[in-house]
């Protein structure tokens, strides 16, 4: 990174990062060390199959955020609000979120915004009855007209991701955002509001280039005054990880 990233990314500017979920095993060892033992127990409770993409998913995270910091990635201390979304204990204005899905992670970070990310590798699958059951009847009939199981997997998506990056950046729970109106006319960059409370605040949400098979959005806090939202989307490559691990 360069010197002025130090800091964080500018006012306004969202960096999200895309983080694959597969390296050589000396890489997911090195990234590993970097994990604190909260995250190492939380590795120790994981599936097998998804264990390495656990040590990858937050090893990188550190390595990323330590950068931003100037700090040894093994040395950064997390907080948990309520309902279990992290923060930097001591730089509360580095905000991240952090997502994976499949083999793909994505990482948001900003300045000073509260924000939240979300990413689904979308399978075929009819998904008319999961969104008749959870979402508002305009959005069930969005997904129900899909012309087949491919259009209802990935209508399907484009809602569930918008709703869960909504509820993360607010750090709230997805059981209070199954019913947060989000589409499907929703243009990128819209800023929202749940009219019935249940999530507060004001919130700008926009999609994320993912790669194939994959949905993402992000939502970024949009209060009076607030600046409009650029993301700009970097790469996150594996190298060598020791405790000096960065991107």
């Amino acid at each position: 990174m360069s010197g002025t990233d130090a800091e964080g990314p500018p006012d306004g500017t969202v960096h999200v990062w895309r983080i694959p979920l597969s390296a050589p095993p000396h890489h997911v060892s090195g990234l590993a060390a970097l994990l604190d033992p909260g995250e190492r127990q939380r590795v120790a409770r994981a599936l097998p199959d998804d264990r390495a993409r656990f040590r990858i998913a937050h090893g990188a995270t550190r390595a990323i955020l330590g950068a931003y910091l100037g700090r040894p990635p093994q040395q950064l201390c997390y907080t948990h609000g309520r309902w279990g979304k992290p923060a930097l204990a001591g730089h509360p204005e580095l905000c991240f979120n952090l997502s994976h899905s499949g083999g793909l992670a994505l990482l948001a970070v900003a300045v000073r915004r509260a924000v939240g990310i979300d990413v689904e590798r979308v399978s075929a699958a009819d998904r008319s009855r999961k969104a008749e059951r959870w979402f508002p009847p305009e959005e069930a009939a969005y997904v129900r007209a899909a012309r087949d199981h491919d259009e209802s997997a990935a209508r399907y998506a484009l809602l569930w991701t918008r709703k869960e990056a909504w509820v993360k950046a607010a750090g709230g729970r997805m059981v209070h955002g199954l019913r947060l109106p989000v589409g499907p006319g929703l243009r990128d960059g819209a800023v929202v509001r749940d009219a019935e409370g249940r999530v507060p605040g004001w919130w700008s949400l926009t999609g994320v280039p993912a790669g194939e098979g994959y949905t993402a959005a992000l939502a970024v806090s949009a209060g009076p005054g607030a600046s409009p939202v650029r993301v700009k989307v970097r790469q996150w490559r594996t190298r060598r990880a020791a405790a000096a691990a960065g991107p």
